[in-house]
């Protein structure tokens, strides 16, 4: 396991306690677990648990991260305003700079400060969320762990800027020069538009510059299809780990409903021990990556549908046994615990990324349900977030 020293890593990033990135680059790894199972306990203490498992550490500690995603900005030097780019200093959103990162992906941070010089020497603006204007909102990025292949997603407050052909080549020149003497290629290049005045940062139409809007991601055997807007974790050394703690719950041989399913990741893990598993997602591109996968991967007892599934899931849960739900951070919703509450279903694997909605959630079900085990997974080293997996099973009349 990496680990440089209790204050080293925090000596290295320049940055370290104003940007937002990272809350505890100053602590040994082991401390950051050892905190992080402390924090899940208290978090659960209601449950009554008898011990805790250790949290499983994440394979690689530093540069773990796969998708980038930061803000432009803007500051005065001089009589000239110069671009910035980062993440959003503790607390506001001013952009801190950023020249260095211990836990992005290192090609994609060359990337992204590429981006930043190539978007000065155009002469683009920043988007000013006061006045409304300006063209750049923010960069998102994505690479494939398991092919080298790289996304690069430009958010703009416009839609196709004029000069869009030398735009195009000129960033793809910089982003190649970023790579120089590396094996990952530029798969793509993608504009995504929203001129909302709002903190999403994805809007709903897209533009590509170059290549394709989509790059292969290879999770363990499997092959997947990631577009900007497409769910999928951001460490993928840690999500094998992850995913095996959903399958070592789903016994031999179950019907599954797979809710939240994003692009099948999960649905695919726990294929191999499941008679049948329905994945519902209502993200459109989301469930079209889904399908693509099972049939690219060859997996005939998984299939998917769109829906949301809150909505979707009371129609859905006849003939099946067990549930597993990846929400969002802000949990499930009241309808889904209302169902779950009176549903034939006999177990219950919830994944988190929030332990504080997933506590709640739990607490809410526990009238009817028993909650048999908690696993907490660092996804996200150096910061206080973490995944957890809960297992719930129905209890008995």
């Amino acid at each position: 396991m990496e680990n440089p020293g209790k204050k080293s890593a925090a000596k290295t990033c320049p940055h370290f306690g104003r940007c937002g990135g990272c809350q505890a680059l100053d602590k040994s790894y082991e401390e950051q677990l050892e905190q992080k199972k402390e924090n899940l306990r208290k978090i659960f203490d209601f449950a009554g648990l008898q011990s805790l498992p250790a949290i499983l550490p994440s394979p690689s500690v530093y540069h773990y991260r796969h998708k980038v995603q930061l803000p432009f900005g803007a500051k005065k030097q001089g009589k000239r305003l110069v671009i910035t780019l980062g993440c959003y200093a503790n607390d506001s959103h001013e952009v801190v700079d950023q020249h260095a990162c211990l836990i992005q992906d290192e090609e994609l941070s060359r990337i992204a400060w590429s981006i930043r010089a190539w978007a000065q020497t155009a002469g683009l603006t920043v988007y000013n969320e006061k006045t409304r204007s300006g063209f750049l909102r923010h960069v998102l990025l994505r690479k494939g762990a398991g092919t080298g292949e790289i996304l690069i997603g430009l958010v703009t407050n416009g839609t196709r800027p004029v000069g869009l052909r030398r735009l195009a080549a000129g960033l793809l020149d910089a982003a190649q020069n970023a790579l120089r003497g590396s094996k990952s290629k530029i798969a793509g290049i993608v504009q995504n538009v929203n001129t909302r005045d709002t903190n999403v940062v994805i809007g709903g139409q897209e533009f590509a510059w170059w290549g394709r809007p989509f790059i292969f991601e290879k999770l363990g055997p499997y092959r997947f299809k990631v577009g900007l807007q497409t769910f999928f974790q951001v460490n993928p050394f840690q999500t094998p780990l992850l995913y095996d703690e959903v399958l070592r719950w789903i016994e031999n041989g179950p019907a599954v409903l797979d809710c939240f399913c994003g692009v099948g990741g999960i649905s695919l893990w726990i294929a191999k021990k499941s008679r049948i598993v329905l994945g519902i997602e209502e993200n459109a591109a989301s469930i079209a990556a889904a399908r693509r996968a099972a049939e690219a991967n060859g997996a005939r007892n998984v299939r998917f549908v769109k829906g949301d599934a809150a909505a979707e899931l009371p129609a859905l849960m006849d003939g099946f046994d067990t549930a597993i739900f990846d929400p969002p951070r802000k949990g499930l919703e009241p309808q889904n615990i209302e169902t779950l509450l009176s549903s034939p279903l006999k177990r219950i694997i919830y994944v988190s990324c929030n332990p504080e909605s997933c506590a709640r959630d739990v607490t809410s079900l526990l009238s009817g349900w028993r909650l048999v085990s908690l696993q907490g997974a660092d996804m996200f080293p150096h910061t206080d977030h973490l995944e957890c997996v809960a297992m719930l099973d129905k209890k008995l009349p």
